[in-house]
């Protein structure tokens, strides 16, 4: 098959195959020298299908203030910006900092999962982690991903958080509305 040039790109071309019983065979030859018996590769689909089970739910973006306030609960997963006025590498903590009507709301990180990491005073961060409690702090971001945005526009990306939210509300009504009959003339 020859190579693609470069500075062009490849088109795709859509393939429809068929299976030939040479095909067959190799696949039934793969399948049986790797597992064992057909009960073994039931098992692994079945472990396959409880990892992907196990997986956190999406994140959805959250506002600090949204998140001290306890309108999170314990185990959600969530998005949160802010900017970083504190780490404490020792006890693997970050606090995250966001204006919000006129008054200055913190979300303590935990930062374990995302260490080692620089850390830039004064940055603007992006964590992806999960809600909990913890003793002497409070609510608390155990972060599975700690992104420096810095530049980024919050301005510009409060608003986009707030037309999300109306996007998905406005499609969670619709099925609801679709199922009432049309009005008949």
């Amino acid at each position: 098959m020859a190579q693609p040039q470069r500075g062009r790109q490849r088109r795709r071309q859509t393939r429809h195959v068929t299976c030939t019983r040479k095909d067959t065979a190799f696949l039934h030859h793969a399948l049986y020298s790797h597992y064992a018996t057909i009960s073994d590769f039931q098992v692994f689909v079945q472990d396959a299908f409880v990892f992907t089970t196990m997986l956190p739910a999406a994140a959805v973006f959250r506002f600090p203030w949204e998140v001290n306030s306890g309108e999170v609960q314990e185990g959600e997963s969530v998005r949160v910006f802010g900017r970083l006025v504190c780490y404490q590498p020792e006890e693997s903590r970050a606090t995250l900092s966001a204006q919000h009507a006129s008054k200055e709301h913190h979300v303590v990180v935990h930062t374990v999962f995302v260490e080692p990491f620089n850390p830039i005073i004064g940055a603007q961060y992006l964590v992806l982690g999960e809600v909990e409690n913890a003793q002497g702090v409070g609510v608390m971001v155990r972060a599975r991903v700690l992104n420096c945005v810095d530049g980024v526009n919050i301005a510009l990306l409060q608003k986009a958080i707030n037309e999300q939210r109306s996007f998905f509300g406005e499609r969670e009504r619709t099925p609801s509305d679709a199922a009432q009959p049309a009005h008949t003339t």
